[in-house]
């Protein structure tokens, strides 16, 4: 894989804040940001569940495969230098349910989530 695109929501003040951080981030393959639900996604991936992206973080590699939810934000770890270590142990049998668990619970309050993303930014030297 030498590309992955990340389907993002941009009327999420959380998910704006994220793509931001990961387009600054040294990554393994390059990271392409399309909004969800935008003319450029439904170009790019006429047959993909637009409606599951509206939901869900979507991670499309440039071969095709397509990962959602936990998946994706795994996916997303995976394709950065300083993470992907990180994504390998959260992705393992022992450690998944949780990381399923705590990413749901993360997308389903990601609006209310909002001024995490603020503190966190700031915290790591960001804007």
């Amino acid at each position: 894989m030498r590309q992955m695109t990340i389907l993002y929501d941009p009327r999420c003040g959380l998910c704006r804040r994220v793509q931001w951080w990961m387009a600054l981030q040294p990554a393994y393959v390059e990271l392409l940001f399309v909004p969800v639900n935008s003319e450029e996604a439904w170009y790019r991936y006429p047959k993909l569940n637009h409606t599951l992206t509206l939901t869900d973080l979507t991670v499309v590699s440039d071969e095709g495969a397509v990962y959602f939810g936990p998946k994706a934000w795994l996916m997303c770890l995976w394709a950065l230098r300083q993470y992907r270590e990180w994504s390998l142990r959260l992705s393992s049998p022992e450690l998944l349910p949780t990381v399923k668990r705590i990413i749901s619970m993360i997308s389903q309050n990601r609006y209310k989530l909002d001024g995490l993303g603020k503190v966190l930014l700031r915290d790591s030297g960001g804007k």
